[in-house]
């Protein structure tokens, strides 16, 4: 439960944080990458597929190795509302959305699930990013989950 109200107040704060800057920004993130980095779940691919100007498909797969504890595979795949840059040189976008996630093995399911998180542009082409993803009806029970990583710009 505690976890639950967590994330709504931190997801709330960063949107209502965000909102206000989005208006003076000039940038719009019209970037696609693919990254690899790590969460609470393992080792994580991750990536961003632009659909228009703000809008964005984030998937990313998560794993441990440890193909034996019946979780081998976590997904998540949201779409995403891309806010514009926060900061003057344009290389700090929050975002926030909503999707499924869920686990292929033993055990496969599929939830509902919001997400939210940044990308920081390292240059061009390099990025690097973080984002929590919080699952509220994962089993009678809420998940949240954190994931941070790199990317390729292209």
């Amino acid at each position: 439960m505690f976890n639950r109200i967590l994330c709504t107040l931190g997801l709330t704060a960063a949107v209502l944080a965000a909102a206000p800057l989005t208006a003076s920004a000039q940038t719009a993130p019209d970037y696609n990458y693919v990254g690899i980095g790590g969460s609470d779940e393992g080792f994580v691919v991750n990536g961003k597929v632009s659909l228009s100007e703000n809008l964005s498909v984030r998937p990313a797969v998560a794993t441990d190795f440890d193909f034996d504890d019946g979780d081998d595979v976590v997904y998540v795949l949201p779409i995403t509302y891309d806010f514009n840059a926060v900061d003057p040189a344009g290389r700090l976008n929050p975002f926030v959305g909503a999707g499924i996630n869920g686990e292929l093995g033993d055990d496969s399911s599929i939830e509902a699930a919001v997400t939210g998180g940044a990308d920081y542009r390292v240059n061009d082409q390099w990025l690097v990013n973080g984002s929590v993803v919080w699952s509220p009806f994962q089993d009678g029970d809420d998940d949240v989950d954190f994931m941070a990583g790199v990317g390729y710009s292209f």
